[in-house]
């Protein structure tokens, strides 16, 4: 019995040896645009993330305009509404959004390394404190250097999300073909 499900499984699995192909051209594709073109690629993705709040508050606000049946329908067209407004920004300034998510982001890094390190300082018997000191001391030097030069940032991020999104591509193709021939 356990050799014909795996067997079955195995021929589930093969069926979709298409599927990761396609899925391996496109991260590779993506990949390859995030690494020669960041930042156009990352306010393409940007806008398209704007696009699908506002879809996604259209459709929940018209969930909880018609649909008698759904519970908390103000919650869920305050949501709607919400998904629209901050999709509407999001569209029209894209490169501003990147910007405020790059600026929280640093702003964490230090909060946190300050937190880790002081943390390490203070419990210099404890087995991690020196890994938590330089980690702290790491996380708060990087936020710096992003709050420093957000925009080189920005494009080391994207060259960074794009290669490993192109080696991803690159192992799912592989994948899909290994499949093809099993």
């Amino acid at each position: 019995m356990g050799d014909t499900a795996g067997m079955n499984a195995m021929a589930d699995l093969k069926k979709t040896w298409s599927l990761l192909l396609v899925l391996g051209m496109a991260s590779l594709v993506f990949g390859a645009l995030l690494i020669f073109w960041p930042g156009r690629t990352l306010t393409v993705v940007t806008s398209v993330v704007g696009l699908f709040m506002i879809i996604a508050g259209v459709i929940r606000f018209l969930v909880a305009v018609f649909d008698s049946h759904a519970q908390d329908r103000w919650l869920m067209a305050i949501a709607g509404i919400v998904g629209v407004i901050i999709g509407v920004i999001v569209m029209r300034h894209p490169e501003a959004t990147i910007a405020v998510i790059v600026l929280l982001t640093a702003i964490f890094w230090i909060v946190g390394g300050m937190v880790d390190f002081f943390r390490g300082m203070s419990h210099r018997d404890a087995p991690d404190a020196t890994l938590r000191i330089a980690f702290g001391a790491l996380s708060a030097i990087f936020g710096v250097v992003v709050l420093s030069w957000p925009s080189m940032t920005i494009a080391v991020f994207a060259v960074l999300t794009g290669i490993y999104v192109a080696f991803f591509g690159i192992l799912e193709i592989l994948a899909a073909l290994q499949l093809k021939k099993a």
